[in-house]
């Protein structure tokens, strides 16, 4: 199962969470071994994709929880 990255940052952007708590969010919403894409790329595990939210400024971790930075997230 492929699942559009912008999953997780809606669930963030309804609740900040820590990486295991979405971790396990993700796995009880999509299951085991999810493989996440972007509107440009695709192949990203959990722990790639959150890597590439941090790189690119799309979260930002505020003690342990992570937030959605809306400035630098799409709106489609």
């Amino acid at each position: 199962m492929t699942v559009h990255a912008h999953k997780l940052l809606n669930q963030l952007r309804v609740q900040p969470m820590t990486k295991s708590e979405l971790h396990q969010w993700a796995i009880a919403e999509f299951g085991e071994g999810v493989e996440f894409r972007t509107c440009s790329r695709e192949g990203f595990d959990f722990d790639a994709m959150i890597q590439f939210f941090l790189e690119r400024q799309k979260v930002v971790v505020e003690g342990e929880v992570m937030r959605i930075n809306e400035v630098n997230v799409c709106s489609h």
